[in-house]
């Protein structure tokens, strides 16, 4: 089974994962890979707040709660990964992932999935220098998790571990996790954060990506760069924006491209046949263009579905 850490625009995801495709960077690169083998891995998406230079978060460790088939709950946890280092989630994006470690662990299921963190040992550095720590001001307001909280995954569908090994990515949404204190005091100008955590497990054997270009004005014209992409899992019959369910944000880079990785298919939102996603494209605030919203984007696991070049008129 393999771990990995992977950030979303908004948010910050980390991943159990051996996928193919995939770079290896920072510590644990070039690891191999045995077979049958769990493997732990790093990834980090985009992430949309132009100010920050750095999110620091230190982990301790991942456990899971494994169990021998689906009928059987309440499986004591089992320590799938002790880190004890800091880990700069903007490192990882685009699917791009960093091999944390690898153990054998027995065919079954992990029925749940935690992580143990350090906020004393954590940080936020913005563009200006300044550092926001527990302590500073601005700072990061940890609330109740200040310490060393044992954050609890939401699992989106039950993980397998075959004989060959899981691939299981761990969702942390940053966007979400590190909130604004605008999004609370629109008048305010604090530079603080507001800690709320978001994580997800996934399967990555059962998701896939969502990738696309944009540019300004025609689809030859100029690259942009950060621009703000939304998905967004619409909910059946309603049309109204604000009614959608925002599954995770990406950001443009130097080429103008962006990725969601590890997507699973909306059918494990719904529980059903599920419905296409939708993908709002919004230009940075310095470029004079309008957004775009597109409509009926699929997921197919194991593959990237491109969107080509998006045009901003």
């Amino acid at each position: 089974m393999s771990i990995a850490l992977q950030s979303r625009q908004l948010a910050f995801p980390i991943a159990l994962l051996s996928m193919a495709g995939c770079s290896d960077v920072g510590p644990g690169a070039g690891t191999p890979v045995v077979p049958g083998q769990s493997q732990i891995r790093l990834s980090d998406g985009p992430f949309p707040f132009d100010r920050l230079a750095r999110v620091d978060l230190y982990i301790v460790s991942v456990s899971g709660s494994i169990s021998a088939d689906t009928g059987a709950g309440g499986a004591a946890f089992t320590t799938l990964a002790t880190l004890n280092r800091r880990f700069n989630l903007l490192a990882y994006q685009g699917g791009t992932t960093a091999l944390l470690g690898a153990l054998s662990l027995p065919t079954g299921v992990i029925s749940a999935v935690r992580m143990v963190i350090d906020t004393d040992s954590s940080s936020i550095t913005l563009k200006d220098g300044r550092v926001l720590t527990s302590t500073s001001l601005p700072g990061i307001q940890w609330q109740s998790s200040a310490g060393r909280p044992v954050l609890n995954a939401v699992l989106n569908d039950t993980i397998f571990i075959p004989g060959a090994g899981a691939q299981v990515v761990i969702d942390y949404d940053v966007g979400e996790a590190f909130i604004p204190v605008q999004e609370i005091s629109p008048t305010s100008t604090d530079s603080s954060f507001i800690f709320s955590p978001v994580l997800w497990a996934r399967d990555a054997r059962r998701t896939g990506s969502i990738s696309g270009v944009v540019r300004a004005g025609s689809p030859t014209g100029p690259l942009v760069v950060d621009a703000s992409i939304r998905l967004y899992l619409p909910l059946s019959g309603l049309a109204a924006e604000n009614t959608w369910n925002t599954i995770a944000y990406a950001r443009t880079d130097a080429n103008g491209v962006f990725k969601f990785p590890f997507v699973t298919r909306s059918a494990f939102w719904k529980g059903g046949a599920g419905s296409p996603y939708n993908v709002a494209v919004d230009p940075p605030t310095a470029l004079a263009r309008a957004r775009v919203i597109m409509s009926g984007v699929s997921v197919v696991p194991l593959q990237d579905q491109s969107m080509g070049t998006i045009v901003l008129p």
